[in-house]
C-alpha cells in the first residue's frame, strides 16, 4: 500500500511539473512567436518552463539516483548541494515576487495636475514606431488634452536601425494628434531609460520647468522610471500605457531584472 501511495505522490509531482512548465511557456512565448522578441523576460520564463517539463518528465531516474547515492560518500555532497539550490531558489523567490510586487503597485495612474510630462521613447523599427511607442504618445496625448497648461518633453535618440530620433517620432505622433508643437520639446541625443530622464532633467532646468513630472511609459516600465526619477532630483507620477496583454507576463518579468540593474547602478 506505502508503494502505491508512493507510487501516486510520484505521479501527481511528475504531472505538477509538466504541467507548470507548460503554463510557463504558454505565458511567455507570445511575444517571441508574434514579435521576434527575445528578452530577459521571456527567456528567463521559457527556460524555466523547460525545465520544470525537463524535470518532470526525468523525475523517477532523477530519485533513483539520488536514493543510489545517499548512503554513499558522494550522498552528504549531494544532500547538500539540494540544500543550498533550495535555499537559494526560495531567496531568488522571494526577491522576484517582492521586485514584481513593487512593479506591479507603481503601473497605476497617479498623475494629477503635474505640468511637466516626460514621454519616454521606445522602439522604432525604420520609420515605423514600435506599439509601445504609440501607445506612451497617445497616453501622453490625453493627458495634455486634459492639462492644457502642461508641455511634454519628447525623449528618445536614434538608434543603428531607426530613420529618426524616437524624440521626433514621439513629437510627430503627437502633433498628428493634434497637440501644439510648441507644447514638445525634442530631447534626441538619449539611448537609454537613463539618460531619457537625465537629459530631460537638464531641459527641465536650463527652461525653468517644475521638477514634479508625470512620466508616460508603459505601465510595467513606471517603478523603474520613477526610481530613475529619484536619482536624479524629480518627483515621479504616473502616465501608464497599456500593454498587450499577451505580452506582460514577459514584460512584467524583464522589468524585474532591469530594476535589479537599477538597485547595482
Amino acid at each position: 500500500m506505502k508503494r502505491k501511495t508512493k507510487k501516486v505522490i510520484k505521479l501527481i509531482i511528475k504531472a505538477a511539473l509538466i504541467i507548470l512548465g507548460a503554463i510557463l511557456i504558454y505565458l511567455y512565448i507570445p511575444p517571441l512567436v508574434s514579435l521576434g522578441v527575445l528578452n530577459a523576460g521571456n527567456l528567463f520564463g521559457l527556460t524555466l518552463g523547460i525545465g520544470f517539463i525537463a524535470i518532470g518528465f526525468a523525475l523517477n531516474p532523477i530519485v533513483a539516483f539520488i536514493k543510489n547515492q545517499i548512503d554513499s560518500p558522494k550522498g552528504k555532497i549531494i544532500v547538500s548541494a539540494i540544500s543550498v539550490v533550495l535555499v537559494v531558489a526560495l531567496a531568488f523567490s522571494i526577491t522576484f515576487f517582492a521586485t514584481l510586487g513593487k512593479v506591479v503597485s507603481h503601473s497605476h495612474y497617479t498623475a494629477s495636475n503635474e505640468s511637466t510630462v516626460i514621454v519616454l521613447g521606445c522602439q522604432i523599427r525604420g520609420s515605423v514606431p514600435s506599439m509601445s511607442l504609440v501607445q506612451r504618445a497617445n497616453a501622453a496625448v490625453k493627458y495634455l488634452n486634459e492639462h492644457p497648461d502642461a508641455v511634454a518633453i519628447a525623449a528618445g535618440g536614434q538608434g543603428p536601425d531607426e530613420n529618426l530620433s524616437e524624440g521626433q517620432c514621439i513629437y510627430n505622433l503627437m502633433t498628428e494628434k493634434g497637440i501644439d508643437g510648441s507644447r514638445i520639446i525634442i530631447e534626441d541625443k538619449s539611448t537609454s531609460t537613463d539618460e531619457n530622464i537625465a537629459n530631460s532633467k537638464r531641459i527641465i532646468d536650463e527652461k525653468g520647468l517644475s521638477r514634479d513630472v508625470a512620466i508616460a511609459t508603459n505601465e510595467y516600465h513606471e517603478y523603474r522610471a520613477s526610481m530613475i526619477c529619484k536619482k536624479n532630483g524629480l518627483n515621479a507620477s504616473s502616465i501608464p500605457a497599456p500593454s498587450s496583454p499577451k505580452g506582460k507576463p514577459t514584460f512584467f518579468t524583464r522589468e524585474v531584472f532591469g530594476v535589479w540593474a537599477q538597485w547595482i547602478k
